[in-house]
């Protein structure tokens, strides 16, 4: 089965970890935050994959260097790889995709510890169409 991001989806196999599908914000996750890897989209968009060095996880934050001028304009996800669980902004624990308006949204977590290696995506809609660029970052 294809996702959103036109990869398959192989959470059947997922592992269970106390923090996957948790907010960033969750037990202050977000404030021991490093930036591991940054990617422009496109010109006015990009995706980071941020990590927590307290609680050794990872997500996916995607943003617009102006406000959105639709809905569902961008959206990221997070992937793991030793199972592929993944999680969206429109995931429990996220935000919620990028709407008129906004500039950002990010992704709930997925536990990040060696040997596990987490990559974030980001997708940017383009107006009026069914067509998106989406761009990657490295696994960490």
């Amino acid at each position: 089965m294809l996702d959103v991001f036109g990869l398959t989806n192989r959470q059947v196999f997922a592992e269970t970890h106390y923090y996957d599908g948790k907010s960033p914000y969750y037990n202050s996750c977000a404030s021991s935050a490093v930036t591991k890897d940054k990617v422009w989209i496109d010109s006015v968009s990009y995706v980071e994959l941020k990590y927590s060095t307290t609680c050794k996880t990872a997500w996916a934050k995607v943003t617009l260097t102006r406000p959105a001028i639709y809905n569902n304009e961008l959206d990221a996800r997070i992937v793991r790889s030793t199972d592929g669980k993944a999680f969206t902004c429109s995931s429990t624990g996220g935000n919620g995709v990028v709407n008129i308006g906004q500039t950002s949204c990010y992704t709930p977590m997925v536990y990040d510890l060696d040997p596990r290696k987490a990559q974030a995506q980001g997708k940017h809609l383009i107006a009026n169409s069914d067509a998106s660029i989406i761009a990657t970052t490295i696994w960490y």
